[in-house]
């Protein structure tokens, strides 16, 4: 219980940064009349990084546990957002993206499999739920705190204040204790040398392209929406509050679910979750009133809220023991590649066909992966069936 307590608030410190950052980075970039392929550039260098690092931190966290890779992510996170205070150049923004990636990566895949670890499978559910609240509740205000301090201070001066708040996990990280739930205890499955040998199990693949599917909608509305918002006479503290809605939608929805999991399954809410999501996506660039955008964001983070505490859920229960922390890793490597392979596409093709349609493309590629994510509930259930066999046979 101390360690999810730990994991939890250092989610709120390490997101926050983030979340202020990275919509603040392109509309700093745009202040300083970058072009949007520039922009686009920018965007990807957050996920670059992780995308050749990913696994084998999660190899790193599986060997030593949690405390020394959220040290090290944290004190990355500190150098990457005050950086732009001290040079406040366009180059600057590229490395700054380069080290917060990278850092951030480290610590969510400690504090992602820290959460799972600690507790046994059938509390997995409301333990991860409740770290995804955490993570949402920063997803909330770092866009508002970031929207807010750009008003009234400047860019670079805001990079500072900011910075601040990633040090919180670095100090709570010294109070973490290894632990692991009982089904961890376990040796290590054999048979997974390699990314190859984990791909092919049933049902893990499509959970790691329906991840990244979801993340790289998310990512395109939190970094490419301000642009979007600008262009139509909305102000940062605006956009800031569009982005804080988004997140304080999400935060509601999660709160809902344990009880929507274990009524009608982890499958069927993500598709059908995923599906509303994408409605809600087409819909916000045909509007220019904030009220009514408002209420169409209100909608989308109900829909795509919940979707990703699941993805990381399902991917962590289809893992072999011994390999979360690589699966966690395999996941988020595949998220940040859609982050490096989107943002640069989307900025070509805003040049021709703008800003606005970027979101309908966006929301069709979610529609998509709705029906992709139906064809996970056969596994989904067999890995609950074993679960159950394996508690039977230890009573016995």
């Amino acid at each position: 219980m101390k360690n999810i307590v730990i994991y939890c608030i250092s989610a709120i410190f390490l997101l926050i940064p983030v979340s202020a950052v990275r919509p603040m980075t392109s509309l700093f970039a745009n202040d300083l009349k970058a072009s949007m392929v520039e922009i686009g550039f920018i965007v990807a260098c957050y996920s670059i990084t992780p995308l050749f690092i990913a696994i084998r931190a999660g190899r790193f966290v599986d060997r030593i546990g949690e405390k020394l890779p959220l040290m090290v992510g944290s004190i990355g996170m500190t150098i990457a957002v005050v950086l732009p205070y001290f040079f406040p150049y366009l180059f600057m923004l590229y490395i700054s993206q380069l080290i917060l990636g990278g850092s951030q990566l480290l610590a969510l895949v400690a504090l992602q499999n820290g959460v799972g670890r600690s507790v046994p499978i059938e509390k997995r559910d409301k333990a991860i739920g409740t770290f995804s609240l955490c993570v949402s509740f920063a997803m909330m205000l770092g866009p508002l705190i970031g929207g807010y301090s750009v008003e009234h201070n400047s860019f670079s001066i805001s990079y500072l204040l900011i910075s601040f708040f990633s040090i919180v996990p670095l100090i709570l990280s010294l109070f973490i204790i290894s632990s692991r739930s009982e089904g961890e205890k376990e040796p290590a499955a054999k048979g997974f040398n390699n990314v190859l040998d984990l791909l092919i199990i049933p049902g893990l693949k499509r959970s790691i392209i329906v991840s990244m599917i979801i993340l790289a909608g998310l990512d395109i509305f939190y970094v490419y929406y301000p642009l979007f918002a600008t262009s139509i006479g909305l102000s940062p503290l605006q956009i800031g509050w569009i982005l804080t809605i988004q997140a304080f939608a999400s935060i509601i929805t999660r709160l809902f679910m344990p009880f929507l999991v274990s009524k009608f399954g982890r499958v069927k809410v993500l598709y059908v979750f995923m599906f509303f999501g994408a409605i809600a996506y087409a819909s916000i660039a045909f509007f220019e009133h904030f009220v009514i955008i408002a209420l169409l964001t209100v909608i989308l983070g109900f829909g795509l809220g919940i979707t990703q505490p699941l993805t990381t859920i399902i991917s962590y229960n289809l893992a072999p023991k011994g390999h979360t922390g690589e699966v966690l890793g395999l996941r988020l490597a595949g998220n940040r590649l859609s982050q490096v392979i989107i943002p640069l596409l989307f900025a070509g093709l805003s040049n021709f066909i703008g800003l606005g349609f970027i979101f309908i493309i966006k929301a069709i590629a979610l529609g998509g992966g709705a029906i992709l994510a139906k064809g996970i509930q056969e596994k989904e259930d067999e890995v609950q069936n074993e679960y159950r066999v394996n508690c039977s046979i230890k009573s016995k």
